[in-house]
């Protein structure tokens, strides 16, 4: 049986939202490596709705990556059942492809590397026999790895505004146009709650993704402008406390000379990326379910876990309306009470 995607409800489960230093809400979540996949890789599972897609994979990343799976094959067949034309469709997919997918994959990886790296870390502190002389734990490359995370997850939010742009029919440019107006324009939180209302699917999405997306933004302005209208961002390693436990690496902002409350990088890293990959997985199926091509046909729906396969972690796609089920169901019920 398919679980029902009501419209009264978003499929946001796994959102997460943002920890002190020390907190460890949403470790390992959001992002899964995979094996290497042959260079092209065809889907042949005849059970599986995404038979006619071939997906060339991406560095090492296949279908078993739901950052793959669920930004190509999960958006193409849904954008294939819906109402537009197909060059705006290709459009579309390119965005999600050759953009979204290759910057969220490339923070992914910097997280994960984050992760086993920090992993590596703890497990040398275990090892090391007690001595009068401390040995702090370090994470190599900390800072220049985090600039190159807050780029691409910038990047990838820019780019899902092109998406908007695509399916809505505005013309957002930058990352901060998600959170401020610009040019006599509205925000894109301004835009959907004035064009769709407070209580709307997509704009309650759209609210839901603010701490994320001003996270990103604002961390990568004050990379890129230290000193200016985001102020400056600072970034510290491990660090050992009184009390003699050290204290995961950490970062934050000041502005006007006031520190702001400091993060969990790792924490951090690991619940962008995921409410990235719901923001620009969300976004399709909020639309779609206002233009499917059949929609007394059609619903779009969620895949039960356990009905998942594991080399296609896709979440949602397109099936028979239940009113279209129930018919089915009645007209089998007839023909066998015929018989």
């Amino acid at each position: 049986m398919l679980v029902d995607r009501g419209r009264s409800r978003i499929a946001c489960d796994g959102f997460i939202t943002f920890s002190p230093v020390g907190g460890r809400e949403g470790e390992e979540r959001g992002y899964c490596g995979t094996p290497k996949l042959e260079a092209e890789y065809r889907i042949e599972n005849s059970n599986n709705p995404l038979t006619n897609y071939t997906v060339s994979k991406f560095l090492d990343h296949g279908t078993a990556n739901p950052i793959v799976a669920r930004l190509t094959l999960q958006t193409f067949a849904i954008l294939d059942a819906c109402d537009l034309s197909k060059e705006l469709a290709d459009k579309i997919k390119v965005v999600y492809m050759h953009s979204l997918m290759k910057s969220l994959l490339r923070c992914g990886e910097i997280a994960m590397g984050y992760q086993s790296e920090f992993v590596k870390e703890m497990e040398a502190c275990k090892r090391r026999p007690p001595s009068a002389i401390v040995t702090v734990p370090s994470i190599m490359r900390l800072e220049e790895e985090c600039r190159n995370f807050l780029y691409e997850a910038k990047n990838f939010i820019r780019d899902t505004l092109k998406a908007f742009n695509l399916l809505y029919g505005t013309a957002f440019e930058e990352a901060s146009e998600f959170l401020w107006p610009k040019k006599g324009r509205p925000s894109l939180i301004g835009f959907v709650e004035s064009t769709f209302g407070p209580e709307d699917d997509k704009t309650k999405l759209f609210k839901q993704m603010l701490q994320a997306v001003e996270r990103v933004v604002t961390f990568r302005n004050a990379v890129e402008h230290p000193g200016g209208y985001s102020g400056t961002l600072y970034m510290r390693n491990f660090r050992l406390e009184p009390n003699g436990k050290f204290t995961e690496p950490g970062w934050w902002l000041e502005k006007n000379g006031k520190k702001e409350s400091e993060s969990c990088i790792r924490v951090d890293l690991f619940a962008i990326v995921q409410n990235l990959l719901i923001l620009a997985e969300e976004m399709i199926v909020l639309w779609a379910e206002d233009n499917l091509r059949f929609p007394q046909a059609h619903r779009i729906a969620i895949l039960p876990e356990e009905r998942r396969d594991p080399n296609i972690a896709i979440q949602y796609f397109v099936t028979a309306s239940l009113e279209f089920e129930r018919k089915l169901t009645d007209f089998i019920e007839a023909q066998g009470q015929g018989t």
